[in-house]
């Protein structure tokens, strides 16, 4: 886990505006996420976690213990209650959407260049991958 602890930089996203088209985001919201090259700070301090994702327009702050429910509010609004394993030397954020119930999967893992997300859905087969540069421990 301690490998993606770290600074890094988006440096390509794949299939993220289908992606997001089908979460039911919506087309202005989605044009903003796929347009930003967001940064992302992971930090651990004892046994939480913390996600940060910046982007000039906006900013996404998440925190979390492994096996815990959490609740987040993703940068186009919308509300979720998440809980975060480690699972094949992956951290994964499973997260259920409080208004339609839909279920996404966020899979964090190193990389030789820094981290890869990949991202899934249960009312889907689109699956979106973001790449981030490692840019400082």
């Amino acid at each position: 886990m301690e490998a993606l602890i770290g600074s890094y930089q988006h440096s390509k996203s794949e299939n993220l505006d289908e992606y997001f088209g089908k979460m039911g985001v919506p087309w202005i919201a989605r044009k903003m996420i796929t347009s930003s090259s967001p940064s992302l700070e992971i930090s651990q301090n004892g046994d939480e976690w913390t996600l940060l994702f910046k982007t000039p327009m906006k900013n996404n702050n998440m925190k979390f213990k492994f096996g815990e429910e959490f609740e987040e509010t993703t940068p186009f609004g919308a509300k979720m209650k998440g809980k975060a394993s480690f699972e094949d030397g992956k951290m994964i954020l499973r997260a259920q959407n409080m208004d339609n119930n839909s279920v996404m999967y966020r899979e964090f893992s190193a990389t030789d260049e820094g981290l890869q997300i990949v991202m899934r859905s249960e009312n889907h087969n689109v699956v979106a991958i973001r790449r981030f540069k490692k840019v400082s421990k």
